[in-house]
């Protein structure tokens, strides 16, 4: 850190930080500039050698814990005895006899990857592991891209050109995903006081946004569960389509499910529990966790025999195959097979739960059950309190209506 008269070359005194680690050099020039800029402001007529002394005195009182033994060695230059008030006082006030002057108090630039440090720091226990590895690794594109610029200094010019640097060669959901993790930073920055403003409001990407993925027709639906139902009872890739038919759960959270995630309620309603309890297993949010009805009948889902598979499966996972292989398997083998001619771009095993999501929606489902199913946020205070309480078997009433009732 350097305190420096404005605009001279020669009046400056330097010290170190005794420290390697950025956050905490960065705290430690906060409180030093705080102290410097008080005194200097309660006594606008301080010359140079009074700033200078003052400047050493708070450092050494600041960092005594560490280096009391050796103050000279510690602050080098700064440390000038001929600097220190007469008498040894320790009022640095005393050698002020020269002409006022203004001053600088340059501290370490606090760039972003600083602020993402004291971030993480205070927040990173709140995230899941799979949660905070991606947020280190958004992070790190983010401070490379922004480098040693001053966030106490940015300008709403420095995120757009960040913006546009981060648009270089990646998609526009991917850019978008960045700004948010950018936001939640600054945001967190302003309100903790490590800078005094952010200019990143409505800075995300809006043209090109739009995902790609698109929701099958009921037909298809159709055709992709007769396609599976082709398949041995003893295949878990059976169950996988027909799951995400009846079900519109997420690819990683059928392919996680466990035996003991299959459960028949005591109404006799049997349903999958998608949860994040045991090793190795992740949802999206804490609203994803639901339970989700099995529809007999569904599309011509055969309940029974899944209880089967289920039975001979042991105690453990229900998938023979991987996450990423089931994706493989599902996307560029079994739908187009299933499909045959009406396949096209943009229909993916994804795609099952957006047909589920149009069709609760085009036959008036409430927002709070769709909710239950899908587990989504609604995005409305009450539903996002309460639309997880709604019964089990409401829901499983509301599906076979949906399902059964309509000819599905």
């Amino acid at each position: 850190m350097r305190l420096r008269a404005t605009g001279s070359t020669s009046e400056a005194a330097a010290v170190s930080l005794q420290t390697s680690n950025r956050s905490a050099a960065m705290e430690a020039s906060e409180q030093l500039s705080g102290f410097v800029r008080a005194f200097h402001l309660e006594n606008p007529e301080a010359t140079w050698s009074a700033l200078k002394e003052y400047f050493r005195v708070v450092t050494v009182e600041l960092f005594e814990s560490k280096r009391a033994s050796d103050v000279v060695q510690a602050w080098g230059g700064l440390h000038d005895n001929n600097a220190a008030p007469a008498g040894g006082s320790s009022s640095p006030l005393r050698s002020v006899t020269n002409a006022p002057l203004s001053l600088s108090v340059i501290a370490p630039a606090v760039t972003f990857e600083a602020l993402s440090a004291l971030y993480l720091a205070d927040r990173g226990q709140d995230q899941k592991a799979s949660t905070l590895k991606e947020t280190k690794i958004c992070h790190g594109t983010i401070s490379a891209a922004l480098g040693e610029l001053d966030m106490r200094r940015h300008s709403r010019a420095d995120l757009v050109a960040l913006r546009d640097r981060l648009a270089d060669g990646r998609m526009p959901s991917t850019v978008n995903k960045l700004l948010v993790k950018l936001s939640a930073v600054l945001a967190w920055s302003v309100e903790n006081g490590h800078i005094s403003k952010s200019y990143d409001k409505k800075l995300k990407l809006t043209k090109g946004t739009e995902s790609s993925r698109r929701a099958f027709t009921q037909d298809q639906v159709g055709k992709l569960v007769a396609y599976s139902n082709t398949l041995p009872d003893t295949s878990w890739k059976r169950w996988l389509l027909s799951l995400g038919a009846i079900t519109g759960g997420r690819l990683n959270e059928i392919s996680q499910l466990t035996v003991g995630d299959v459960q028949t309620l005591a109404s006799g309603i049997t349903v999958i529990h998608i949860n994040e309890l045991g090793e190795g297993k992740s949802i999206k949010n804490r609203r994803s966790e639901r339970l989700v009805p099995l529809t007999d009948g569904a599309y011509g889902f055969d309940l029974a025999a899944f209880l089967r598979y289920v039975a001979q499966s042991g105690a453990g996972a229900l998938a023979q195959i991987g996450y990423k292989t089931a994706g493989e398997w599902a996307n560029q083998q079994a739908i187009p097979a299933a499909l045959g001619e009406s396949y096209g771009p943009g229909l993916v095993f994804h795609s099952l739960r957006h047909s589920l999501a149009s069709l609760m929606q085009a036959r008036g489902v409430p927002t709070a059950y769709a909710q239950a199913v899908m587990g989504h946020a609604s995005g409305t205070i009450t539903f996002d309190v309460y639309g997880s309480g709604v019964p089990v078997e409401t829901i499983a009433e509301m599906l076979r209506e949906l399902f059964v009732c309509g000819g599905l």
